[in-house]
């Protein structure tokens, strides 16, 4: 492998973070087949070389076949190029400053409302793919089973705000909390922001369409899970004692706001 074929596969790999020898649609790319190829082929310093490039990125770089993860094609190989959030978020793959453009409908719109959306969204997703599923996030191979419609993934989040208009105490929200966001969203915002949700994780290899508003969790997306997914939660606790769990709206924009909403509430 030369430095050429070592360029492809990493701008292939940072742009698509997803490379199957034997894709389970039948589809793939020429430029995907030359780098399954080359990535199927490489010797064992080639790998080396890849994971430190990567590792620099505060991104890691594994591979699964079909011995280890039955739901894969029979033969198949997949290489991923996975979030190490332990080590702080990479710069291009759903950092803050990604999930806010994404999420942000209005030029004018601040970033707590932005992130206030993402947050929740992903929140009510993580409901749909694990727990409506009877599945725990350590479980990768389960991945499959990981299937929503828009419609059921729409009513759910309308149904997850209505829940938080009702339980909240008013009385111990900041003024300028977030939440009012939602409260003043219509149904035709609500389901635009959900398409922006969706998007924005089909962009980040994380889910992907099985059929028209069928969408289904991505390998990547059950690794990254599976690694992250207890690291990821603290960010969530301010006193897990006390069951205060911070607003969506200091997530990504580092204010302090807390509630005593229960933890069943949030992560609906």
């Amino acid at each position: 492998m030369d430095m050429e074929d070592m360029g492809l596969i990493v701008a292939h790999l940072l742009r698509h973070r997803i490379v199957e020898t034997h894709p389970a649609n039948g589809r793939n790319t020429d430029e995907a087949r030359i780098v399954g190829k080359l990535l199927f082929s490489m010797n064992t310093e080639e790998r080396r070389s890849l994971d430190k490039i990567f590792a620099g990125m505060r991104l890691i770089f594994v591979d699964f076949d079909w011995h280890v993860i039955p739901a894969l094609p029979k033969g198949g190989r997949v290489y991923l190029l996975a979030r190490d959030i332990g080590k702080g978020e990479p710069s291009a793959v759903l950092a803050p400053e990604v999930i806010l453009d994404a999420m942000r409908e209005k030029g004018n719109e601040s970033k707590s409302e932005a992130a206030a959306w993402f947050v929740h969204l992903w929140l009510v997703h993580l409901d749909l793919i694990y727990t409506n599923q009877g599945r725990s996030p350590s479980q990768l191979q389960t991945y499959p089973k990981g299937m929503f419609d828009f419609d059921v993934f729409l009513t759910l989040v309308r149904n997850h705000f209505e829940d938080l208009r009702q339980g909240l105490d008013r009385n111990e929200v900041p003024a300028d909390a977030v939440f009012k966001t939602f409260e003043k969203a219509s149904h035709t915002e609500v389901e635009r922001r959900c398409r922006r949700f969706v998007n924005l994780m089909i962009n980040a290899g994380l889910l992907t369409t099985i059929a028209k508003d069928v969408y289904q969790q991505t390998l990547l997306s059950a690794y990254e899970i599976k690694r992250n997914y207890e690291l990821g939660l603290q960010q969530f606790v301010e006193d897990s004692n006390a069951k205060k769990y911070r607003l969506a709206t200091s997530i990504l924009t580092g204010t302090d706001y807390t509630t005593d909403i229960n933890r069943e509430a949030v992560c609906r």
